[in-house]
């Protein structure tokens, strides 16, 4: 009885603090923020020439993707959709192609593309695209005017929206012990 009382603390021991640090290990992105909250009748279409752009400040080095959530009522948008990446000086740094057909109407959706190793603290705008979409192939960007500061503002069609695109950056850690390590520190304040 001793032994399968030990032999059950042993292994919920190892299922709370062993297994979560060993799934840590996956993770190849991980994000610098939550989500803001948004609601999904605050949205702009986004077809033909109407391009959406959005500004922030990365909160973090090594910027790898951008998450954001994206309308296509009926999966109407086959088309590509485009999110071009630029600095502050409107230089163009990365782009990142996903088709319609790929997610359903509210999906959470991820651009990825090469790392930017020294994001962190720096300025950047991204633009969001569906040129070949017609006006029944559009898809919906929701916008939020509860944004947090490093956020900044949104345009459409030279139209200054009071709020923000509710999007989330990604950046690849530096190790994938960093992560396991920064999980353990939240979880067990006394590592800290």
């Amino acid at each position: 009885m001793k032994k399968l009382i030990w032999a059950t603390t042993l292994f919920v021991l190892f299922l709370i603090f062993v297994l979560p640090g060993l799934m840590a290990l996956l993770i190849d992105f991980v994000p610098a923020e939550d989500q803001p909250p948004y609601r999904v009748d605050e949205k702009v279409s986004v077809y033909g020439k109407i391009i959406i752009s959005q500004e922030f400040v990365s909160q973090e080095k090594n910027l790898s993707a951008i998450g954001i959530s994206l309308g296509n009522p009926n999966l109407k948008n086959k088309k590509m959709i485009s999110l071009n990446l630029y600095d502050a000086q409107d230089k163009l740094l990365r782009e990142s192609n996903l088709n319609g057909q790929n997610f359903e109407d509210g999906d959470f959706v991820k651009f990825f593309f090469p790392t930017i190793a020294d994001s962190k603290g720096k300025n950047y705008r991204f633009t969001i695209s569906s040129p070949e979409a017609g006006p029944e192939e559009v898809i919906y960007v929701f916008y939020t005017p509860q944004a947090p500061s490093w956020m900044g503002h949104m345009v459409v069609e030279n139209q200054i929206f009071d709020g923000a695109t509710p999007f989330v950056t990604f950046h690849k850690p530096e190790s994938r012990l960093s992560i396991v390590n920064k999980m353990y520190s939240r979880f067990l304040p006394f590592l800290r």
